[in-house]
C-alpha cells in the first residue's frame, strides 16, 4: 500500500513563531442604525431563551462543527455552521454568546473579562466569556466564524435571524437559536495536541479574517465535516503539537506513528511509515524556546482502500520524556 510522506508544507509551517490566528479586535467598527437594531433584537432573543422566558426558535436548523487550537493562554475555536435550509431573506445577522458554567481552568489573556469581537457593542453590566456579532449580505447555507475562550465548560448560544422588517405588517423574520454545551480543553500545560482536522486542501495564505477562521499561521485549511471519500480521493489531516520537551539543541524529538484499522477491529491492517520531528528533520532555525510550534500535515491516497469504514490511529511520542498521546479519526471510502 502506497503512502504519501509528510507534506512539504509541514516543515515550513513548523517555523511559525507563535500561533497566528485572526484577531477579534481587527473588526472594530461602529454598527449602523439597522445593524444596531438587528443586534439588539438578537441579544434580547438570547436573553429570553437563556432565562427560560421562551423556547429557542428553530426556523432554520443549525449544525455546529468546531475545533480546538492553542492561542496564547486561551483556546482558539474556529467553527462552521451548516444552515438547513438557508435563510430566504438577507441580510442575516449572527450573534454568538459564550457563558461560563464553571470558573476557567486557566487564566485567560483577557483576565476573565471576556472577549468581544470588534463589531459587537458592549452588553452592559453582565459579563460574558465571549460575544460576537456578524452580518451576511448574501444567501448562504454555511458560515464560518471563531470563538476564543479560556479552558472550561460553557453554554454556547448561537442566534441567527433575517433583519427585522420596518413594516410591522410584514411577516416575522425567520429566526433560530442553537444552545449547545462546550467543554474547552486545557491545551496550555502537559503534552497535548490540537484537534485533528480532516481537510480537503491546505494552501499558503496570509489573509487572516474572522470570516476565514481556518487560516492559521500562514496556511488556509479547508476542513471536511463529512469524512466520506471516493477511492479516487485523498485522506488529508493536520494538527499541532503542544508542550513537548526540548532536547539539548532546543528542538523537540517527536515521533508520529500511524495505524489503519477496519471499523470495529482491534488489529491494524496496515502501518504507515512514521514521521519524525527532530534536529535532523526540522529547519535549523526551529527552536521551542522561541515559541515555534510543530505542525503536522499528512496525506494518504485512497486508491488501494476497498469501500468501507475505517479508522486511522495516530500515536504521538515525545522521546525527550517518553510521553505519548493517541488520537484517532474515522472515515469512509466509497466506490
Amino acid at each position: 500500500m502506497a503512502f504519501r510522506r509528510a507534506l512539504v508544507l509541514a516543515g515550513a509551517c513548523a517555523l511559525a513563531a507563535t500561533m497566528a490566528t485572526p484577531s477579534f479586535a481587527q473588526e472594530k467598527r461602529k454598527l449602523n442604525k439597522d445593524e444596531t437594531t438587528h443586534y439588539e433584537a438578537l441579544h434580547a432573543l438570547v436573553d429570553a431563551v437563556a432565562s427560560g422566558k421562551q423556547p429557542a426558535p428553530a426556523d432554520v436548523k443549525l449544525t455546529l462543527h468546531n475545533y480546538f487550537l492553542l492561542s496564547g493562554g486561551d483556546v482558539y475555536i474556529p467553527f462552521t455552521l451548516d444552515l438547513n435550509p438557508a435563510f430566504s431573506q438577507v441580510p442575516v445577522g449572527l450573534y454568538v454568546r459564550a457563558v461560563a458554567k464553571t470558573p476557567p481552568a486557566a487564566a485567560s489573556a483577557s483576565k476573565g473579562k471576556g472577549k468581544v469581537s470588534g463589531a459587537a457593542p458592549a452588553s452592559g453590566a453582565t459579563s460574558y466569556a465571549f460575544e460576537d456579532i456578524a452580518f451576511y449580505p448574501e444567501k448562504t447555507d454555511q458560515v464560518n466564524r471563531a470563538l476564543e475562550l479560556a479552558p472550561g465548560e460553557y453554554d454556547i448560544y448561537v442566534a441567527m435571524s433575517e433583519r427585522p422588517a420596518k413594516d410591522k405588517k410584514s411577516p416575522a423574520p425567520k429566526t433560530t437559536v442553537l444552545v449547545q454545551s462546550m467543554n474547552v480543553p486545557n491545551l496550555t500545560s502537559g503534552f497535548a495536541t490540537s484537534s485533528i482536522i480532516l481537510a480537503k486542501s491546505l494552501e499558503q495564505s496570509n489573509v487572516q479574517l474572522l470570516e476565514q477562521p481556518y487560516t492559521i499561521s500562514g496556511f488556509k485549511i479547508a476542513p471536511v465535516f463529512n469524512p466520506t471519500y471516493p477511492k479516487s480521493g485523498e485522506l488529508l489531516w493536520v494538527f499541532y503539537i503542544y508542550n513537548e520537551g526540548a532536547a539539548s539543541n532546543g528542538k523537540p524529538d517527536l515521533l508520529v506513528e500511524y495505524n489503519f484499522f477496519h471499523a470495529g477491529e482491534d488489529k491494524p491492517f496496515v502501518n504507515m511509515p512514521a514521521s519524525a520531528y527532530n534536529a535532523t528533520t526540522l529547519p535549523a532555525e526551529f527552536n521551542l524556546a522561541s515559541g515555534h510550534t510543530v505542525f503536522v500535515g499528512q496525506g494518504v491516497p485512497l486508491q488501494t482502500f476497498n469501500p468501507g469504514d475505517y479508522k486511522v490511529e495516530m500515536k504521538i511520542t515525545d522521546k525527550t520524556n517518553n510521553q505519548s498521546i493517541t488520537k484517532s479519526v474515522n472515515f469512509t471510502v466509497t466506490p
